[in-house]
């Protein structure tokens, strides 16, 4: 998870999230600022010993983005209405700052966007790209 956190411009977003659901059917919840949850269900059961355990989501930036920009060669996509904070025009990119897991957590969009802060915006979180470190060991889950 070190290395995770600090590789790459912006680095991985470390979410607390928490693993519930059954064996057959896992989703993460993470936390926004409103109480409302962020449900994302997983396409596997590689953390179905983890139920009801927090666990580390790392995900990269540009792993969250518009559902317009997502790659189109995922198998899977999974989209979240997040509320906005903060939009960062950066060129190609746009970036915007939501709050999930307890922290703020960056998305990278296209320069297009029409996102806005103050609003909630439809994201694509792209699990090909995602991992899992357990929050005590911080040694990633396989």
């Amino acid at each position: 998870m070190f290395v995770a956190d600090f590789m790459g411009s912006p680095a991985m977003n470390l979410l607390s999230a928490t693993v519930q659901g059954t064996a057959g059917a896992l989703r993460l919840e993470l936390a926004q600022r409103d109480g409302q949850p962020i449900v994302i269900p997983l396409h596997d059961n590689h953390l179905a010993d983890r139920l009801g355990q927090t666990v580390i989501f790392g995900i990269r930036p540009e792993a969250i983005t518009d559902p317009e920009g997502a790659d189109r060669l995922s198998r899977h996509l999974v989209e979240a209405d997040c509320l906005i904070e903060v939009v960062e025009p950066a060129g190609a990119d746009t970036f915007a700052i939501t709050y999930l897991g307890g922290k703020e957590t960056v998305a990278r969009l296209r320069a297009d966007t029409k996102t806005t802060a103050g609003h909630a915006s439809r994201l694509a979180f792209n699990l090909d790209r995602a991992v899992f470190f357990d929050p005590k060991t911080t040694v990633l889950i396989r």
